[in-house]
This record gives structure tokens, sequence and C-alpha cells, in this order.
């Protein structure tokens, strides 16, 4: 088992402790454990997380890593938003393939498809 082998369980473990977080996935090659140049972890959170407490978290988790982690954060209405308007770059996030952080795939995709 390489280092990268740990990265998700280590995430998970950090953000599972962070109230608010309804979904959050990694979806960058690095994570996937495919070559890549990037030294980086993308992880994107759904939910109303408290942005203090999840920047906190997240700053211990590079250190521990010792590689940047991008966060980006959505509510789960923005996100249906988005949706209905056709937007194309949370389309292809949501379409990319990805490693679950908290919650379940299918679970986020019928909480998101719920207003239509």
């Amino acid at each position: 088992m390489n280092k990268m082998d740990k990265v998700p369980e280590k995430i998970k473990t950090a953000l599972k402790n962070v109230p608010g977080i309804q979904y959050a996935f990694a979806y960058n090659p690095l994570i996937q454990n495919t070559k890549n140049d990037e030294r980086e972890v993308d992880i994107t959170v759904l939910g109303g997380p408290d942005l203090v407490e999840m920047d906190d978290v997240i700053t211990e988790v590079e250190k521990r890593l010792k590689m940047p982690c991008l966060i980006t954060s959505f509510t789960i209405r923005e996100v249906q938003q988005r949706i209905r308007l056709k937007d194309e770059a949370i389309r292809k996030l949501l379409q990319s393939p990805k490693i679950m952080l908290v919650g379940d795939e299918g679970e986020m995709e019928t909480t998101l498809d719920a207003e239509f």
C-alpha cells in the first residue's frame, strides 16, 4: 500500500466530525491513484458546514498529508438550482469519477434530483 492509498481515509476521518456536511467527495487524478504531476486533492463539500471549523479541519489534514486540499463548498439548494439551469461545470463535476468522503453517492444523486 502506498502513501496515496491512505489519503481518502485520512480525509474521511477528518470531515466526518464537521457538522453540516451532508456529502463530500474527492475527484482529481491524484486521489484516484493515477499518475499526475499535481500534488493536491480537490474536494467538493455539499451542505451547510461551519466554514471556519471546516477550514481548521482541512488545515490539519494538509499538514498531515503534506499537500494542499482545495475545497469547493455548495449548499444543496445551490447545486439543485445550477442543475436546473443546466450549468455545465456542475454537470461535469457531478458526472466525474469520485471517491465519496462523506455520505453515499446514490443518496446524493437522489437528494439533488429530489425537487425536479
